[in-house]
């Protein structure tokens, strides 16, 4: 081989080492720092997208969160510290009178206090004749009473009789509540 040719062999393994060489240390590193950094930047963008998510949670969870506060004040308010039982037994009667519904035994019963942390029962016998409907308009009126009250343990049977605006006749239990430990 001439002198010529052998230079342009070294210089092209000379091109070929430099290509190498470049490629292998400088390129390479380069671009695996690029791709770091783009995966870095995407996980940085969905880390903002899901605070962005979660603020938005966050005040739906502070506007919910204020709304049951207010019910929950709302129902405290309703919730009488004693038992109060004349004036329960007042309303009771007025509202009774009120629909036609003669109550023939008004019973107190032991003041249940296992039933919640946040409140007693204080349950009620009561023995009844009524039409249906006055029963119903009834139970609406008591449900709507500033007091917290609920009826349970309903049982209905027809009457017959003279006075044709009376058709049932039964018992339930009429619960009052009141705060925990209240007298």
């Amino acid at each position: 081989m001439k002198k010529e040719q052998q230079i342009y062999i070294s210089i092209g393994i000379g091109v070929i080492a430099f290509i190498f060489l470049y490629f292998n240390f400088l390129l390479n590193p380069v671009n695996r720092d690029i791709s770091e950094k783009r995966r870095k930047i995407r996980e940085t963008l969905e880390q903002v997208e899901q605070a962005k998510r979660e603020s938005l949670q966050l005040e739906e969870f502070k506007v919910k969160s204020q709304i049951l506060e207010t019910e929950v004040k709302e129902l405290q308010e309703r919730l009488p510290k004693s038992k109060d039982i004349p004036d329960l037994i007042r309303r009771i009667s007025r509202d009774s009178e009120k629909f036609g519904i003669k109550i023939s035994n008004f019973q107190p019963r032991p003041t249940m206090t296992g039933a919640s942390s946040e409140y007693d029962e204080i349950p009620f016998g009561i023995s009844y004749t009524a039409s249906y409907h006055s029963l119903a308009n009834f139970f609406a009126e008591i449900g709507q009473e500033k007091r917290l009250l609920a009826t349970r343990d309903l049982q209905m049977n027809a009457q017959a009789g003279a006075d044709k605006k009376i058709t049932i006749g039964g018992n339930f239990t009429l619960i009052a509540y009141m705060v925990k430990g209240g007298r």
